[in-house]
């Protein structure tokens, strides 16, 4: 692994992008920003990580779907995985529609001295599917996995790409399923109410997931062939489903899943809502409560205009620690800027408008 700039653990001051990513003073627990705060890596946090005993697993494996465009971003969601599981082995699986050898070794250098297996899309289905402008092609690989997973592979976390792990991921690959083949985390920003009634399924609050972060039985859902059905919905009712394959998965695994603690997939209405809809009370939320995973949910990714987010210090954290922090953080330095402009450019309008 690269190590950061600095003593190990402790906050990596970043020069070149906006003033917000800093190295917190001495006693310094919370990073605010816009009357937004959330905890920090204090002292007593780390300490508390470190000395906590080492979970029995032998392998944990971890699934990302990516196209070339996502490397970057997967590299930071590795490379903060493995530094918040110390002494872990992991296998990662990396479904992709044709990444080449040159850019594969670019993501390997992450994780030196782990298990790297690409799995190349090969179904039509997958491949000629339209994407839409919030929704991501790539985000159909996941999809590919029952029949691209190796046989031996019979459990997996499937992680987006646009993700920050804070917490150790081996407590969430020893979560129980029970007999659920998946396990996820609410889609705060879903009215399930409404998307059952729509879909004439069994109306119930918080009942529709997120499926950024999964904990999938691979076992029971190529036994089930569940996947297939998913398959068959976006084939028939593509126009229907918003979140295209998201909204396929919850149809067909509806009220079957297991609901795992929010803090697995802190997303982003969960810490600000900014005028939109959130279906959740405060108390079915992260609540305060330190995540483990940062889950960059929506448009505002830390790297596009409009990027800001309470942890986006964490990303680009991790971002310096892979080959690819040249480049991403001039991208991100760049729409910083443009964000600037637009946020001036609005605040003036309200003004103007204001009765």
């Amino acid at each position: 692994m690269v190590e950061p700039v600095g003593a190990r653990g402790t906050a990596v001051s970043v020069r070149k992008h906006p003033s917000f990513f800093v190295k917190p003073s001495a006693g310094t627990t919370a990073f605010r920003h816009d009357g937004v705060s959330s905890l920090m890596d204090d002292p007593a946090v780390r300490e508390e990580r470190l000395t906590t005993p080492p979970l029995d697993v032998a392998e944990v494996v971890i699934a990302f779907g990516i196209d070339a465009g996502y490397l970057p971003h997967a590299a930071v969601a590795m490379t903060s995985l493995i530094d918040n599981a110390r002494g872990a082995r992991f296998r990662f699986l990396i479904v992709h529609d044709g990444i080449s050898i040159d850019r594969r070794a670019d993501l390997e250098r992450c994780a030196p001295g782990q298990r790297f297996e690409w799995l190349e899309i090969t179904d039509s289905r997958l491949l000629n599917m339209e994407g839409r402008r919030h929704v991501s092609r790539a985000a159909y690989h996941r999809l590919a996995l029952p029949d691209l997973a190796p046989a031996d592979v019979s459990r997996i976390v499937y992680l987006d790409a646009d993700v920050v792990v804070i917490g150790d991921i081996r407590e969430l690959w020893n979560q129980e399923l029970g007999d659920c083949a998946i396990g996820g985390v609410y889609d705060v920003g879903i009215d399930s109410e409404a998307f059952a009634k729509h879909f004439r399924l069994p109306p119930k609050r918080l009942a529709y997931f997120n499926s950024g972060i999964l904990l999938l039985d691979l076992a029971k859902i190529r036994q089930s062939n569940e996947f297939s059905q998913v398959l068959d919905l976006l084939e028939t009712r593509f126009d229907e489903l918003d979140q295209i394959d998201q909204d396929a998965l919850n149809i067909v695994f509806w009220g079957r899943w297991k609901h795992l603690d929010p803090l697995w997939n802190v997303q982003r209405r969960m810490l600000m809502q900014e005028g939109r809809p959130c279906f959740a009370e405060k108390s079915e939320m992260a609540n305060g409560r330190r995540p483990k995973i940062i889950h960059f949910t929506e448009h505002n990714k830390p790297w596009s205009i409009d990027g800001y987010h309470p942890y986006i210090w964490k990303y680009y954290h991790y971002l310096r620690r892979t080959p690819y922090w040249e480049a991403i953080n001039k991208v991100g330095e760049t729409n910083f800027r443009k964000s600037i402009r637009r946020r001036i450019k609005t605040t003036l309008i309200w003004a103007l408008l204001k009765p």
